[in-house]
């Protein structure tokens, strides 16, 4: 470790900044941001630089820099484009026994600027010790996109409570479990949905012991069609934060790596055709879960909402008076589709989508045939292959020209993603001399047409 981590208060405290430029305005914004009072030299400085400054009670001398600038400031700041200048900064804070800061020289610096994630009050520092601040940039993005937008709000709402429940509950171990409590359950996802009276009112209750403990909460999250980047950024929290994952069997494991390790993983797929859980008992296993305290995902393949079942899971959690949230994902036709290089619609061709179910009950795809049929429309059969023939014929029979685009998508978005073209009336030969792998949807319509000229290359 070359640096050693810290957070210092540098509020009312004297800092110096050598220079005037874009350089000495970055490194300027920090320091008021945090309440430092700066002094700048230079012999010229940019306008942006003189209004922060003087609007942040510091001053600037408009001459060069003395070694004797150093003295009584807690930190120094080098940030012009001469070396020579730079150098002569440093040597002199050195001397002195002040830290200083020379921008982008990490050799002439006994102090470095971290990259920042700022959801005050709550700071995240990243640095790679002046070796790649490039890198340690691109790890802020990367951390950035894991943390709720209101997460400083959340950190606010725990200190003003904290006196409060420290005087209610004098026991340490059992404070800090209730503090757990508050920031893995409903709590913390009211003030976090920006409910902070809802949130407040939950507290006190608990508090007062008018509520019992909290039960804990459900998500009820899509997953994407499976290319784990098309995870939305909630999704990726609810897994990071789970305690319990129940998950079907369209979801892959690389979306699963992004869950918290410690995380309990249940597999409660169905498959047409093959035996597996029954519905009411998944939702039955999301109840149990919840009242056990613990914080659930339930991480469907696609969308919930879209013949995921997900509206009867939830009709039982409410029943069950469990508190729940819905994370839309990227259904399977809008991803299929995209990585197949389709538009689902296009003025020429289509001017509206129908989503339909081709699973088969008792052995029959039965649908409204006429009006699936007509023309100007792209059909998405979610389910398809079984039943593949016996669509494409039904469509036929009613008056679609056996002319009509269709293609067939097995495992789309994922590497070993598969596209079968053909027409309603060739793709079931087609599909048939080959093997594929599910999960497969069918989009029939004009549109498949345009995929020589648009797939992704």
């Amino acid at each position: 470790m070359k640096y050693l981590p810290l957070f210092v208060s540098v509020a009312g405290r004297r800092c110096l900044v050598v220079g005037g430029g874009t350089l000495a305005h970055r490194k300027l914004e920090l320091l008021v941001g945090a309440g430092a009072i700066p002094t700048v030299v230079a012999p010229r400085v940019d306008d942006e630089v003189r209004s922060l400054v003087e609007g942040s009670g510091g001053r600037i001398s408009l001459r060069t820099f003395d070694v004797g600038d150093v003295v009584g400031n807690m930190l120094v700041i080098a940030a012009t484009d001469d070396g020579a200048v730079n150098a002569s900064v440093h040597d002199a804070c050195v001397a002195a026994g002040v830290l200083v800061n020379t921008v982008d020289d990490e050799s002439l610096s006994s102090a470095i600027f971290p990259a920042i994630v700022d959801r005050d009050p709550v700071t995240i520092a990243i640095s790679t010790g002046g070796d790649s601040p490039s890198l340690a940039t691109r790890i802020r993005g990367w951390i950035e996109s894991m943390l709720h937008p209101r997460l400083g709000a959340l950190a606010s709402f725990l200190g003003r409570v904290r006196p409060r429940v420290a005087e209610r509950i004098s026991d340490l171990g059992v404070r800090r479990e209730f503090f757990r409590e508050v920031i893995d359950g409903p709590i913390a996802e009211a003030l976090l949905q920006g409910r902070e009276q809802d949130a407040t009112a939950m507290l006190n209750a608990r508090l007062d012991g008018t509520q019992r403990r909290a039960v804990g909460f459900v998500s009820l999250v899509g997953a994407g069609p499976g290319d784990p980047d098309l995870l939305t950024l909630r999704a990726l929290r609810c897994l990071q934060r789970a305690d319990h994952i129940l998950y079907d069997h369209l979801v892959g494991p690389d979306v699963l790596s992004y869950a918290r390790r410690e995380a309990k993983r249940t597999y409660v797929g169905k498959r047409g055709g093959i035996a597996g859980n029954r519905q009411a008992t998944i939702n039955q296993m999301l109840v149990d879960a919840a009242r056990r305290g613990e914080r659930v995902v339930r991480l469907k393949g696609g969308d919930p909402f879209v013949f995921g079942r997900g509206g009867e899971e939830i009709e039982t959690l409410a029943a069950a008076g469990v508190p729940f949230e819905i994370v839309p994902g990227i259904t399977a036709a809008l991803g299929c589709a995209a990585y197949a290089g389709i538009p689902l619609t296009h003025r020429d061709h289509a001017q509206s989508v129908r989503f339909v179910t081709g699973h088969r009950q008792d052995g029959n795809v039965n649908l409204d045939w006429p009006e699936l049929a007509r023309a100007d429309q792209t059909l998405v059969f979610y389910m398809g292959l079984p039943g593949l023939a016996q669509i494409c014929r039904a469509l036929v029979d009613h008056g679609m020209p056996g002319t009509t685009p269709a293609a067939l998508i097995a495992r789309a978005t994922l590497p070993d993603q598969r596209v079968i073209t053909g027409t309603i009336e060739t793709l079931p030969a087609l599909v048939a001399a080959e093997t594929v792998n599910s999960p497969t949807t069918l989009i029939v319509g004009g549109v498949v047409a345009l995929r020589d000229a648009l797939v992704p290359r």
